[in-house]
């Protein structure tokens, strides 16, 4: 009887300490100083994943084993981001393939483009440029209101001043299905007021070189 509740209360425990792993691993900060942790934090995530399923179910399962890999491999590659030490309004997700290159996110995606996020982006480029990032790149709806790009005459000339080159690119929506589905829970279900005038389907990518 005692072996059978050990058992049963076993599995619960792993998937508790499992998930508690994780989520230590993933929420440690990783800064455009420490760019590393992308291979130590999937390492360590898949190590939690991997020991737990071993140990939960001795016999081989293939097809799960695969769901894992697979895992790890989508995690690998978007599932990184890392903060500024300066600001906590914006994410940086630095390519895999170019080091010399990054993508800055809203932390919030419902939050507004103020002009305290722009002081922030500039805040983030100045930190970047230390590291000998060249190019970034911003991609969001939130660029556009309904119909028409915002006015970013204010963001262009403090751009000029800086000696910063900004091109300007539309970007085919369903390009991004993660971040329209997110969106449009907060926009539809949530109707979280500061993204009712955006329009999910127009997304707009301005590059800035550095």
């Amino acid at each position: 009887m005692l072996l059978l509740f050990l058992e049963l209360i076993s599995i619960p425990i792993m998937l508790i300490a499992m998930f508690f792993s994780i989520y230590i691993i993933q929420t440690t900060p990783s800064t455009i100083h420490n760019l590393n942790h992308r291979y130590q934090k999937t390492g360590g995530i898949g190590i939690a994943i991997i020991c737990t399923t071993l140990l939960g179910l001795p016999e081989p399962n293939y097809l799960l084993y695969g769901l894992i890999i697979g895992f790890l491999i989508f995690h690998f590659f978007y599932g990184f981001s890392v903060t500024s030490t300066r600001t906590q309004s914006l994410v940086i997700v630095p390519s895999l393939l170019n080091k010399h290159q990054v993508q800055v996110h809203l932390a919030t995606l419902s939050q507004p483009f103020t002009r305290n996020v722009y002081n922030d982006l500039f805040l983030v480029i100045e930190e970047l440029k230390a590291t000998n990032v060249r190019t970034v790149i911003l991609v969001s709806p939130m660029f556009s209101k309904k119909t028409e790009l915002r006015n970013t005459l204010f963001f262009e000339s403090i751009l000029k001043k800086r000696n910063i080159a900004l091109e300007s690119h539309p970007v085919a929506f369903y390009t991004k299905p993660w971040s329209c589905f997110l969106l449009g829970i907060q926009k539809y279900l949530l109707q979280i007021p500061s993204i009712q005038s955006l329009p999910l389907t127009r997304w707009h990518k301005y590059t800035l070189h550095i």
